[in-house]
């Protein structure tokens, strides 16, 4: 792909050299079937209704425990909607919510998610997002609850 490379720069090959394309992604390619491999293994139909069940328990026990302090976004119906909960907490901003949740040892994101266009449609600057999957458990669940109430005492 190159003809030349020096501190102050580099030089392309010639057509269609220039255009060359590298090493293959071999390693990733190796690694991706041994994650099909093990999602295989475990049975997709059973991944899916793990999911189910952890949304379940996330929606009921964030609802139950702040009401309408909190706003989840998407479809209350667990089997609608994938296992990532992008909510508005008693109106503390995003990054600020996610930083003092980081304290707590809950990893959340926080921002416009790439969907900026959703955010005008929500009326929402940015969210929080946190997901759950096959390997989370209801502790971790309870966990984010608690660091949510946690935080409600700084803010």
């Amino acid at each position: 792909m190159i003809d030349d490379v020096r501190l102050d720069g580099f030089s392309t090959a010639a057509l269609p050299n220039k255009f060359e394309a590298g090493t293959p992604a071999i390693a990733e390619v190796v690694a991706l079937g041994a994650a099909v491999r093990y999602l295989e293994s475990l049975g997709m139909d059973s991944i899916r209704r793990h999911e189910i069940e952890i949304n379940k328990y996330v929606l009921s026990s964030l609802t139950e425990r702040f009401g309408d302090d909190i706003t989840i976004y998407g479809p209350s119906n667990p089997k609608l909607r994938g296992a990532t909960f992008s909510f508005a907490f008693r109106g503390i901003h995003p990054h600020d919510l996610s930083q003092v949740l980081d304290q707590s040892n809950v990893c959340v994101r926080a921002g416009h998610h790439c969907a900026k266009p959703l955010m005008r449609v929500l009326g929402a600057n940015a969210t929080v997002r946190a997901s759950f999957y096959l390997y989370n458990t209801t502790q971790e669940a309870d966990a984010l609850a608690d660091a949510l109430e946690a935080a409600s005492s700084i803010f």
